[in-house]
Order: C-alpha cells, then structure tokens, then sequence
C-alpha cells in the first residue's frame, strides 16, 4: 500500500490527548470536549451482563452494537460493559490469532494498490473476524478502511462503521488516562498497540509493572506531540487468562514452575528462573507472554530489548523478520526467528521443537543463549509454533 495512501487513514481514527479539567481532575480531550474516566469495576460488569433482564445483558450489548444502535452512545456504561465483558466470556482467549489478519495486511500492505474488489475482500474478512470475536479493535478499523475506499465516506455503511470503531475506542479511553496510577484497561495485549499506534505513539520496550495488585503493561514512548514520557495498560484479565491456561505439570505458569514453553508464531515472552542453571532440566517461570505480531529487521534490532534485564530471565520473540531496501527485497526476504537475549550467568542450552502450519512437529537445532548477549535462530517460512524445553547449562 502507498505510503500516501496511509497517512489519508489518520483522520479516521479517533485520538486522544491528556489534560485537566477546571477542578484539576485528570480527563481525556476528544473532539473539543471533556472525557471523564474511570476503572471498570469487573465484578459489576459481570453481573449486570450476565442478567437477562438489564440493559445491560450481553447478548442485547452485541446485538445493538451490530445494528450500530447509536443509543449506545447516550451511556458509556453500556460500551464499558460489552468491551470489558468480553473477558467473562466462555471463548476469551486475548491471545487468539486470527488468520484473516495476515490476509488482510497483505491486500492492504501489498506492492500495488488495492482495488474496490480488495476491499470488499477486507470487508468480509474483518466481519468473519468480529464474528467469532466481537471485540477484536483492529477488525473494526480495518473494516472501515474497507468501506471507506469500496463506498465512500458519506455511505452509511461507512458512518455505521465509524461509529462501532468510535464506541469500542471510547469504552477503552472511559477506564483511564494510560498513566501509572491510571492506566488505560484493555482485554486484549495488542490493543494497547492498536492504540498507540493510531495515536503516533511507538514505545521504545515494554516491562511488566504491578501497580497495586495489578499487572500493567509501561511502554516508555519515544519522543511525541503529545508529550508522553510512558504509556501505562493495565492488563490483569490477559494475565488471568494464562493463569487458567497453564495449568498443567509440563507448562510454565506465572505461579507454578515449568519445564516447556509453548511459543505461537509472533509471541513476545520472558521467563525467570528460580535458581541458576543447572546442568540437567531447570524449571522456570512466565513472567511475560503476550503477542508480538511485528515483523522486525532481521539484522537491526536491538531496540527490541532493555540495556539492562532482570538477572536471571530470559527474553525472546518468536515472530517473522526481513530486511531489504525494496518492495522486491523485503518481500523475498521474510524469515521466521527466535531472537533472544539472557541475563543468566552461565550459558544456557535448551531444545527446540517447530511445528509446520500443517501441524507437523519436527526436532530443530539452536546455538544456545550467551550471558548478555543476543541470539537468532532462523528458519524458513511456514512455521506456525515453537516449543522450548530442558532448558540447561552449556557444557564444554
């Protein structure tokens, strides 16, 4: 897609800037007005949408917000309660990658501009997309590029479209301002990227914080309009998540020690080890996992990791990479990798264990992990999945 084609797309998305109001409360400044905030009360919230009979109800929230209702907009409680009621859902998985998305970004970010047809095309995968995952903020923005290039701005489709996006973006800017003390709520990782990036925010790295009991994601920013030195999300209902997904013996989890991890392609991750490598299988912990559905530069990417890490974890992206300086280039050149860095003492061997997209496992080779030192396997495309295990030091 044409670079110009892109900056066209920014005054679709709603964005925020952060003030104060005349009583010196912190609020959101949207479209010349004031924008309170607060934190969601979860417990609430899965109680008025789990009662049949309250406006409230979780079914009627989803069906008014397909018929893009604009009601909807007369009380934010009612988006609070769809957005953040999603995580009491049987099928929330804030991890979830949808396939639709790479199909997606290839007509929209391909070497030729995309046609009318193109974008029907996105329209369609978007919606199969909020389908399964009514929440899913990306999807709507891509659908009203969709509608936007296939229709125009004045179609009504467009205008419904609009609204969904807005009232989605509204419910997250409702729960905080994205500082410290209140950090914007988000049911999904990478919505706090979604965001960022349609607000010209790009962090320099992530570290997971606890801010009175809660896990927050901080991304201090490079320098920006707005002026923000860190972005604060807090994402306590994805940790819960993995709380109940690693359950079992042979998983890690972020209370109990493991001895496997299992890596989906574009994964972010860093564990922590009890004690110092030992020479047979050392268990250790998930203090971080979350999505990471960037594709890096294969050989200029150090900006990936902090100067200084936590003595004793270890991080890595497991994800897609290239590098070139042309369409032709960049395209031939994607690769998968596992980049890594360790803030182990010793040297540390693991095995490696990588799944084909037809669900094929197959055994493969790694370098190991130098103490402060970055690592990078590489692979060919088609792989889906990774597994770490007997994680060890290196023997001579």
């Amino acid at each position: 897609m044409k670079k110009l084609w892109i900056l066209t797309l920014l005054f679709l998305a709603p964005c925020f800037c952060l003030a104060q109001n005349d009583e010196g409360e912190d609020v959101i400044v949207e479209d010349g007005g004031w924008f309170s905030f607060e934190a969601p009360h979860y417990e609430d919230i899965k109680r008025a949408i789990a009662d049949s009979n309250s406006d409230y109800y979780y079914p009627k929230l989803l069906e008014r917000l397909a018929m893009a209702d604009t009601t909807l907009a007369e009380d934010i409680n009612t988006m609070r309660c769809l957005y953040y009621g999603y995580v009491f859902q049987s099928d929330f998985n804030p991890y979830k990658h949808f396939d639709e998305q790479n199909e997606i970004q290839n007509i929209l970010f391909g070497d030729t501009e995309p046609s009318k047809a193109d974008f029907e095309k996105v329209i369609e995968l978007a919606e199969k997309v909020i389908a399964q995952k009514p929440t899913e903020l990306p999807m709507y923005y891509y659908r009203l590029i969709g509608y936007f290039y296939a229709y125009g701005d004045s179609d009504p489709r467009t205008t419904d479209a609009r609204f969904r996006l807005d009232m989605l973006f509204n419910a997250i800017y409702s729960s905080g301002n994205g500082s410290r003390e209140a950090p914007f709520h988000v049911s999904t990782v990478m919505h706090s990227y979604f965001i960022m990036s349609m607000n010209d925010l790009h962090p320099q790295h992530q570290a997971l914080i606890f801010v009175n009991g809660r896990a927050c994601d901080a991304f201090p920013l490079k320098e920006n309009e707005a002026g923000v030195d860190t972005l604060f999300f807090d994402v306590t209902e994805c940790m819960h998540f993995w709380d109940n997904s690693f359950d079992s013996d042979d998983k890690a989890t972020t209370e109990e020690a493991g001895t496997l991890l299992e890596l989906p392609l574009g994964t972010h991750f860093i564990i922590k080890l009890d004690e110092e490598l030992d020479d047979e299988e050392t268990e250790f912990k998930v203090i971080i996992m979350e999505p990471f559905d960037k594709v890096i530069d294969r050989y200029d990417n150090d900006n990936l990791f902090a100067k200084e890490g936590e003595p004793g974890t270890i991080e890595g992206f497991f994800c897609r990479s290239t590098y070139g300086t042309t369409v032709e280039e960049i395209r031939d050149n994607v690769k998968i990798v596992l980049i890594t860095k360790s803030w182990c003492k010793d040297m540390a061997s693991f095995d490696t264990d990588i799944r084909w997209e037809d669900g094929t496992w197959e055994m493969t080779s790694n370098d190991g992990i130098w103490p402060k030192a970055k690592g990078t396997e590489i692979w060919g495309p088609g792989y889906d999945m990774l597994k770490i295990s007997n994680l060890r030091k290196f023997k001579q």
